[in-house]
C-alpha cells in the first residue's frame, strides 16, 4: 500500500464516509449527462458547476490525482487511472482508461497547471482532499492525540 493510500485508510477509518464534508449523501446534486467536460472546466476555474455530475466527479477526480501526484511524487495519469481513487463511494467516478476522451478534453482546456485552486469552491475541494490525506491539521485532527509521540 502506498502511502497516501494508507493516509486516505486511516483517514475513513478513524473518521468514517457518511459525516465527511463531502460525502454525496450530505447535498442535493443534478445528473447533466451532456455538458461532463464543460462542467468539469467550469468546476476547475470557478466551482460554478460542483453540484453538476458526473462532470463535477471528473473534476474532482482531476483534483485528486493531481494533488497526489504532487505531494507523493506519483504518476498524475497512473492515479487517475486508479479505480479506488475516489474510495469506491463516488458511483459518477469513471478511471481515465473508462473516460479517457472526456478527461484529455477537459484537460486540453484545463492543464493541471491552470486548475484554480482559489476560487470559493476549488478551495473547499483543496480542503477536503488535504483532509481525507491527512496533509493538514484538520485531517490529522482525527488522530488520537494521546498516542502522538514527540521528541
Amino acid at each position: 500500500m502506498k502511502e497516501y493510500e494508507y493516509r486516505r485508510t486511516v483517514f475513513y477509518q478513524l473518521h468514517g464516509h457518511e459525516s465527511f464534508e463531502d460525502e454525496h449523501k450530505n447535498f442535493n446534486y443534478t445528473i447533466e449527462n451532456g455538458s461532463v467536460v464543460q462542467d468539469a472546466i467550469t468546476y476547475l476555474l470557478d466551482g460554478t458547476s460542483y453540484l453538476r455530475f458526473p462532470g463535477a466527479a471528473r473534476a474532482v477526480a482531476i483534483a485528486v490525482a493531481d494533488l497526489i501526484s504532487r505531494e507523493f511524487g506519483e504518476d498524475f495519469f497512473e492515479i487517475l487511472n486508479q479505480s479506488s481513487l475516489m474510495n469506491n463511494n463516488d458511483p459518477f467516478f469513471k478511471t481515465y482508461k473508462e473516460d479517457q476522451k472526456t478527461y484529455d478534453a477537459i484537460l486540453e482546456i484545463v492543464p493541471r497547471e491552470k486548475i484554480v485552486w482559489d476560487s470559493p469552491r476549488m478551495a473547499i475541494t483543496h480542503r477536503l482532499i488535504l483532509e481525507e490525506y491527512m496533509l493538514n491539521e484538520s485531517g490529522l485532527q482525527t488522530l488520537p492525540r494521546e498516542e502522538w509521540n514527540y521528541p
